[in-house]
């Protein structure tokens, strides 16, 4: 279950893997993918992308991830991750 993300970083690719998630990880994760099925606005934006900067151990920046990443892949990108994070615990909560 490596997560990668892939930045572009002053012009040059630089990729990232995910270090070990936590539990602590699922439960924030999981408060906040209750919070996007909400809606979206742009402080969800930014607590998404703070996110995903503390999922992948800080080794960027909230400002990099925003000015590196594609904005047509970043829900998708979150979402996915997101739910590697929660992997099946949610389905197996409910069973």
């Amino acid at each position: 279950m490596t997560m990668t993300i892939t930045l572009l970083i002053d012009g040059k690719e630089k990729t990232f893997n995910a270090p070990f998630v936590s539990t602590r990880r699922l439960k924030e994760t999981l408060a906040l993918s209750e919070k996007i099925y909400d809606g979206i606005n742009i402080e969800t934006i930014d607590e998404v992308a703070e996110h995903l900067v503390e999922i992948y151990g800080n080794q960027f920046t909230i400002d990099e991830l925003f000015d590196g990443f594609p904005a047509n892949e970043f829900a998708n990108k979150a979402i996915e991750d997101m739910q590697r994070v929660l992997g099946n615990f949610e389905d197996k909560v409910k069973n």
